[in-house]
């Protein structure tokens, strides 16, 4: 994959006038040194001292940001990086705000990537909007036009995910389907077989041990055996079919299925000594076995499904918070105006940035064609990322 870029400048006490230890620029001053020392909770603290002095600092936000990321706490990273950038009259500060927002979502991406792909795809979309925006304030950025191609190759490969899983799922949903009939067909078997166990039992008691009584039995333990044979067989595909993460522990619905080739077992038996009123009893048994197996099937399946639901339910309502958390924000902290002219632009970009697709199709496509929107538009330009892939 093709390098990713990382952006951070530390910004000196020198943007500030007075340069003395306990002054704002001392303590940025002092911040920097501990950040460049890889001593990232005592450069906050001291950005967190110099922020006091000076709460409209878009450098100290900047630098409060780099630590958080160096941290590995992408979230409050982001925060910082927001305020550095909504608090800039720099648009090159604002730019590499942007660009370091970026890199906060495509890190949280990553993280995402092994539990939570939709959840990864969503946070991808993020970064690119934030490179669009930093490429929107200064065209000549090419790290942002690079960093943008990487995430969409790895947009690419979370899409190739999901859809191997929908795929897995379907064949898993299929199969589960296929358990499900041919759970039902024993269960009507058994149920069969019980009502020609008591007919026979209820025959022998009139009539006695006659040939006609034996020569049922035998067909009676046929048809018991074939059935024993059925149930161990499905009772192996459900385990196949389930993939547990801990093999040794048994789902509800496999547990009904061992207990029911039990039972069976014991009416084939008890069949073969000619002892009918037993069997009954063990055929009762495994057909009430096999009826529990299809309740817990079906409690499974709802589920997983319920799962799924809540799972999808929580990543929109997410995205709605945070849609919701960023106007708020924008509302509390009013960004200085730079200018009728950069005014225009800035509302140009919200209005695109809010009309962003959050369809992973979509989102590239998109890309697509801002990016040979900008190759037009960029004097001169950044250079052209070579194709790796």
């Amino acid at each position: 994959m093709r390098r990713f870029c990382i952006l951070f400048v530390l910004f000196l006490g020198m943007f500030l006038p007075d340069a003395s230890a306990d002054s704002t620029a001392g303590l940025v001053d002092k911040g920097n040194a501990a950040y460049l020392a890889g001593k990232y909770d005592e450069a906050l603290s001291a950005y967190e001292e110099a922020s006091v002095k000076d709460p409209e600092s878009p450098y100290i936000y900047f630098n409060r940001g780099a630590s958080f990321y160096q941290k590995g706490d992408f979230a409050k990273a982001s925060e910082e990086f927001e305020k550095a950038a909504l608090k800039s009259k720099d648009l090159k500060l604002e730019a590499k705000s942007k660009f370091n927002l970026g890199n906060c979502h495509f890190r949280e991406a990553e993280r995402q990537q092994d539990s939570d792909l939709n959840k990864a795809l969503e946070e991808c979309g993020k970064a690119i909007r934030f490179y669009q925006e930093a490429l929107g304030l200064d065209p000549q950025f090419k790290e942002a036009a690079e960093n943008i191609e990487v995430v969409r190759l790895v947009m690419k490969n979370i899409l190739d995910q999901i859809n191997k899983q929908k795929e897995a799922q379907k064949q898993q949903q299929e199969a589960a389907e296929k358990i499900r009939e041919k759970l039902e067909e024993l269960i009507r078997r058994q149920l069969e077989a019980l009502d020609q166990d008591k007919q026979i039992d209820e025959q022998r008691a009139q009539h006695g041990d006659t040939q006609d009584v034996f020569d049922k039995i035998n067909n009676l333990l046929n048809e018991q055996r074939d059935i024993l044979t059925e149930t161990k067989r499905l009772a192996d595909d459900m385990s196949k079919n389930h993939g547990r993460p801990d093999p040794d522990k048994k789902t509800e619905a496999e547990t009904n299925m061992d207990n029911a080739v039990k039972e069976e077992q014991a009416a084939a038996g008890n069949l073969e000594q000619k002892n009918t009123g037993a069997a009954i009893t063990n055929q009762e048994k495994a057909l009430q076995e096999l009826k529990d197996a299809m309740s817990s099937l079906d409690e499974e399946q709802k589920s997983e499904k319920d799962n799924q639901q809540d799972k999808s339910q929580g990543c929109e309502e997410q995205k709605a918070q945070g849609q919701q958390g960023q106007e708020q924000q924008k509302q509390e902290v009013q960004k200085p105006s730079p200018g009728q002219e950069h005014q225009k632009q800035e509302e140009e970009k919200q209005k695109g940035a809010a009309q962003f697709s959050g369809d992973a199709k979509d989102i590239l496509d998109e890309e697509k064609e801002n990016k040979a929107q900008r190759q037009l538009q960029a004097e001169g330009g950044y250079r052209d990322v070579d194709k790796d892939w």
